[in-house]
């Protein structure tokens, strides 16, 4: 869940943060490409919602893509809701 209210804003900073530091585009939000995996997040265009969406060849690399990506994200939400 996130607010219709910052979830773009949201999106806005993971591309900035995200694209700094993993390869990956920046298109209808952002795609990370690892070599064992991908990660994908974006705003959705129905609920006040982020969408992500996660890929790898182990389940042990998914949950670490995983963790790469929802950890700041869960930082990015509160600031951006001024928590």
């Amino acid at each position: 869940d996130c607010p219709d209210e910052i979830k773009f804003q949201v999106v806005e900073r993971a591309q900035r943060e995200f694209l700094a530091r993993y390869d990956g585009t920046d298109i209808d939000g952002v795609r990370l490409t690892f070599p064992d995996g991908w990660a994908l997040l974006r705003c959705s265009n129905t609920q006040p919602a982020l969408v992500m969406r996660f890929e790898a060849e182990t389940p042990e690399r998914l949950a670490e893509i995983r963790r790469l990506v929802e950890e700041p994200l869960a930082r990015f939400i509160a600031e951006a809701e001024g928590t």
